[in-house]
């Protein structure tokens, strides 16, 4: 029961329905008629008010367990009962009569349902946490990351204008590390040092990363931050270390997943040995990650790896056993989910048909979207268009849209613009069917984007003697002023005005500077402007337009030096010591791209 002292207001009716029990001495025994059981509570009737009996008990519990009701719990309508009820009523903001009634149960009712919930979700945080140090305290290696020594405490005379004027990736996270100690809610300070300690160890700073894990609090988020460590060894090019980070990490699934991305990063990187070594070693410790489906998840993505690397015999295997486990799988559901992981792959791998041929067995439409975008974005790759089009009509809008960008994308390359004009419409007219406004706003982006890339808009011709496709700017704006959400506009904007300016049209890009520059502005988070520049200035630096990706950093850095709020300026200066890193050598440290098509 929560102590009274947390609602003044119950003392005080308590107090007063004592008194007024005092100065009328028989009215409480005479609120005692035969009441109505609980199978009342349940009829679908309109409300019924009740005195006494197994309903009123009911109440009388749900009030004690919420701290509002402190007297005898026997099922009759006594004073204190009444006079809790009041004080719950104006609580929650319903009609003050101090009556029992249906509404009244059914607001109780929830309520001590959600408590129950809420108390059984901290015994399981409770026992996540206890589990995680255990684990951690296991390992030699891990034993003094657990510590219970008091916060740090931040300088408050540091002067960080020097770092400020000449940036560093040092100095920004020796800032970020010094604002960070001004956090007091310890899950926010675990969440900001998680993102400090990926930015240290993809710079190479695996002693300082390994450190600042040691600051967090939460032993589970611990486990976490060693996997993002190993993640980020293996985006800065660091496959030996990487590999040693991950031997460390006491959690099998998040040692598997952390072999799964830098097997993925090493792909990418064109390193095969590394990738091989990497993919055997989360093969060789699958059977210790449950369930079942998460080690057909992660072999799928073991087999996509093998096959970039030129090892089909490899990714073969793989999809032959893991298909034979999902459907081993006495549970339904895990059947269906392991079958979906292995079409997924299957049309990932350019194998529609054989992706379709499982698909007939998965019913379920959030099972099969998935696969569905994955097919029609391999048809569109191959050229396949019709077919990409059609498997398409299937898919929810909001993924709808993103697949037609991505076919439109595809045919750029040797479709007639009447062609690209259908499924431009087809785009637009899908995003006009998306509810969700995020989810718009994004499907608005990538088509924006998408139409920057293409050598004319679709039934507009190039300007007059220049050969320039202007036109596509324009249409690629329009489309971005219908974007609602002001960051994913702002990156757009900015975006297209950067391919403006690659293809010559700097007075139309300093027209698209202007309108992005407005957007941004209207960004009321500082943070969410800083994190929008240093994506900006990252993508920029990996498309070779390092003085466009500069601009966007300093941009990024002048509003990150304006934070005051102690958790936004370290996790901002914390995001632009990544952007930093993406700079001086684009790529590296890259493990996806959240703005890419």
């Amino acid at each position: 029961m929560i102590s009274s002292s947390l609602f003044p207001g119950v003392r005080i009716a308590f107090i007063c329905a004592c008194v007024w029990q005092i100065a009328s001495p028989g009215l409480a025994d005479a609120a005692r008629p035969d009441g109505l059981d609980a199978r009342q509570l349940e009829d679908p009737r309109p409300p019924v008010r009740h005195k006494s009996g197994v309903a009123v008990q009911k109440i009388q519990e749900a009030l004690a367990e919420m701290g509002y009701y402190l007297g005898h719990i026997d099922g009759h309508l006594n004073p204190e009962t009444t006079a809790a009820v009041r004080v719950y009523q104006k609580a929650m903001g319903l009609e003050v009569d101090g009556e029992i009634s249906r509404q009244l149960w059914d607001f109780l009712n929830n309520a001590v349902e959600v408590r129950s919930l809420i108390k059984r979700l901290d015994t399981a945080r409770k026992a996540g946490k206890d589990k995680a140090r255990a684990a951690l305290l296991a390992h030699t290696a891990t034993q003094d990351l657990i510590t219970d020594t008091d916060r740090e405490r931040a300088n408050p005379v540091r002067n960080a204008d020097a770092c400020f004027a000449e940036p560093t990736v040092r100095c920004l996270l020796t800032e970020a590390r010094e604002s960070v100690k001004a956090v007091f809610k310890p899950e926010l300070r675990d969440w900001a040092l998680g993102e400090i300690l990926v930015a240290q160890a993809r710079a190479g700073l695996s002693d300082w990363a390994m450190d600042t894990a040691g600051g967090i609090r939460d032993p589970r988020l611990i486990i976490v931050a060693l996997r993002d460590i190993a993640k980020a060894q293996a985006a800065a090019g660091n496959s030996a270390q990487a590999l040693e980070a991950v031997n460390i990490i006491p959690d099998a699934e998040k040692r598997a997943e952390a072999l799964a991305t830098i097997s993925q990063i090493h792909a990418r990187q064109g390193d095969k040995l590394a990738t091989r070594a990497a993919a055997s070693a989360l093969l060789a410790m699958i059977e210790e990650v449950q369930p079942p489906t998460k080690q057909i998840s992660l072999k799928m993505q073991v087999a996509l790896v093998f096959h970039q690397t030129g090892s089909p015999i490899r990714t073969n295997q793989l999809l032959t056993s893991s298909e034979t486990q999902s459907r081993a799988l006495a549970d339904e559901k895990q059947r269906l989910l392991g079958l979906r992981h292995i079409a997924t792959t299957l049309a990932s791998l350019g194998r529609a048909a054989d992706a379709l041929k499982v698909l007939v067995e998965i019913t379920e439409k959030s099972e099969r979207d998935p696969v569905l975008m994955a097919i029609a974005k391999a048809m569109a790759d191959r050229g396949e268009t019709e077919q990409a089009l059609k498997t398409a009509e299937t898919i929810e809008p909001r993924y709808r849209a993103t697949i037609l960008s991505h076919i439109l994308d595809a045919q750029s390359v040797a479709s007639p613009p009447d062609e690209l004009r259908r499924t431009l419409s087809l785009a637009e007219q899908t995003i006009e069917l998306i509810k969700l406004p995020y989810a718009r706003s994004y499907a608005q982006s990538r088509l924006a984007l998408t139409v920057t890339r293409l050598g004319n808009v679709p039934g507009q011709r190039p300007d007059a003697g220049t050969g320039i496709p202007w036109p596509r700017f324009t249409s690629a704006s329009e489309i971005a002023a219908k974007i609602a959400d002001h960051r994913l506009r702002a990156y757009t904007l900015w975006s297209i005005a950067s391919q403006q300016r690659r293809a010559g049209d700097d007075p139309g890009a300093q027209l698209t500077e202007a309108q992005a520059d407005k957007t941004t502005n209207d960004i009321s988070s500082r943070l969410s402007r800083v994190w929008m520049f240093a994506d900006l200035a990252a993508q920029q630096a990996r498309q070779g337009d390092t003085k466009t990706g500069w601009d966007a950093f300093n941009r990024g850095l002048k509003i990150g030096k304006s934070i005051d709020n102690a958790w936004s300026r370290a996790r901002a200066l914390a995001k632009l010591a990544q952007t930093l890193i993406e700079l001086i050598a684009p790529g590296r440290g890259q493990e996806d791209d959240p703005f890419a098509n």
